[in-house]
């Protein structure tokens, strides 16, 4: 008897010690249940966060390679995050205005060192403590917050570009101290001549290229619907003929004028800026342009700031930049005139300087001015960095966080 009640006694202590175990074994799996939700939701988190600066660094290096100060790119990043965390999926993320830091700098691997907004500029976007909602944590004495940056600027120079016009200008095959490839920067140039003998495409060609298309297309095309590509290891083909109507209707609605019909505002809205020039540039009876450069690109870019929110004079409700054209440029040694096959070799920027002409009655070409760099909407890079050309704006691992 005395036994069985020893053997009892050990049963119950037993029973009491498995039922301890089983509690603190429960109690574990409930602590690593809340933070398996509260890390997986910090996940989720940091994912619509790295979204929100990811965006707000790409919109602001896009103001700032559209000739935007500074101030205004910095104001775009922070209104592009309230955007993000104010649309539907995101409300529950509140991003403070203290949290988000906006820098510029001319490396992307360096947001340290002295910046010349004169160059090519590179945004830094980052939120920092950003409260995040715990669900079991916050039972813990724990709190969550989120961080995130971001980093956009300009690629190196495109080598397959995706929205060139449908235009080209003959140029040398290598480049100078003070040009690129015969073009010298803060000059007028003939992009489409008006006389078919003037071009060195020879007889025939106005410098127009075939993309395999009629004139309602070129028209199309030159508006800015072109979705093709063009390789600049590569070769192009001319199209004779003047299309002078397609011409002048495709490139005019840059200007916000939509006369010539066939294309829409909807579909290709004018520049924000469509002043043009007093004394206007021509062409003299020996094939020079003539141009007095009391205003170009440079006064553009200075005029056209004013344009932010204002819909009124030269100022439109248009997109910024429709008046850069990224021109092919191409090697013309050889050309005979009609259709002609040339090796392309650059795709070069200019500032539509002024409305192409849109009837026959016209005898002037179309002119731009030749500057360094343009973005274009889509195409692949090079390895090699370069301060001319095309390009477009992309994201940059952020050297300081490892994200983008």
């Amino acid at each position: 008897m005395v036994k069985q009640r020893k053997s009892q006694r050990s049963m119950g202590k037993q029973k009491g010690l498995t039922l301890i175990l089983i509690t603190m074994v429960l109690v574990v799996f409930l602590v690593f249940a809340a933070f398996a939700v509260d890390v997986n939701h910090a996940l989720l988190s940091k994912t619509r966060l790295q979204n929100g600066v990811d965006a707000a660094a790409l919109a602001a290096a896009v103001k700032v390679s559209a000739g935007e100060t500074d101030a205004t790119a910095q104001a775009t990043a922070i209104q592009t995050i309230s955007t993000m965390y104010t649309a539907s999926g995101n409300t529950e993320i509140s991003v403070p205005s203290g949290s988000i830091n906006v820098q510029f700098s001319n490396d992307p691997q360096d947001f340290s060192s002295s910046y010349n907004a004169a160059l090519d500029t590179y945004v830094r976007v980052s939120v920092a403590d950003v409260p995040l909602n715990s669900y079991f944590l916050s039972y813990f004495g724990f709190d969550k917050a989120g961080a995130a940056s971001a980093v956009a600027g300009p690629s190196s120079t495109i080598i397959n570009a995706c929205n060139v016009v449908p235009m080209a200008v003959c140029a040398d095959t290598t480049s100078g101290a003070n040009d690129f490839l015969g073009y010298e920067f803060q000059t007028v140039y003939e992009l489409k001549v008006a006389d078919k003998n003037s071009t060195e495409m020879g007889p025939g060609n106005f410098q127009l290229l075939d993309f395999g298309a009629g004139g309602a297309d070129v028209r199309e095309y030159l508006a800015g619907g072109f979705n093709g590509c063009v390789d600049i290891t590569s070769t192009v083909t001319t199209k004779p003929g003047a299309s002078i109507g397609p011409v002048g209707q495709g490139l005019n609605t840059r200007f916000g004028d939509y006369s010539g019909g066939g294309v829409s505002a909807a579909d290709y809205p004018p520049d924000v800026y469509v002043k043009e020039p007093t004394t206007l540039a021509s062409t003299d009876s020996e094939g020079n342009v003539v141009y007095d450069n009391a205003w170009n690109y440079a006064d553009y870019e200075t005029e056209s700031v004013a344009c932010t929110g204002s819909v009124s004079g030269d100022c439109t409700d248009g997109e910024g930049g429709r008046r850069i054209l990224p021109v092919p440029m191409v090697d013309c040694a050889g050309a005979t005139g009609g259709t002609t096959v040339l090796p392309l070799t650059a795709v070069g920027c200019f500032f539509l300087l002024q409305k192409a002409p849109d009837n026959n009655g016209a005898k002037d070409g179309v002119y731009g001015e030749f500057i360094e760099d343009c973005t274009i909407t889509n195409g692949s890079t090079g390895v090699n960095p370069s301060s001319e050309g095309i390009f477009r704006i992309q994201l940059y691992r952020d050297p300081l966080s490892g994200e983008s």
